[in-house]
């Protein structure tokens, strides 16, 4: 597992408040868990991110850090509500 820090980039897998996988930036580390801001998730989940008004908590086991290549073509997801 690699290190995440405060900021970084990761995929979480669907949650109990997200039915989705979806993208969030770290706001705030716990023991076992982060606080995310969710960047782009499924537009099905547009109520849920809604109703958790941007941000949700996740464990640290079911996060994996992004690493983007700057030559690769972007793909760009449905973001805000």
């Amino acid at each position: 597992m690699s290190h995440i820090r405060i900021g970084d980039t990761i995929q979480c897998p669907e949650t109990g408040n997200m039915s989705y996988p979806f993208t969030g930036r770290v706001l705030k580390r716990y023991e076992n868990s982060y606080l995310v801001a969710i960047v782009a998730f499924d537009p099905r989940d547009r109520w849920n991110v809604q109703e958790l008004v941007g941000k949700t908590v996740i464990a640290k086991r079911a996060c994996k850090r992004l690493e983007y290549d700057a030559g690769a073509p972007k793909q760009y997801l449905a973001t805000g509500y």
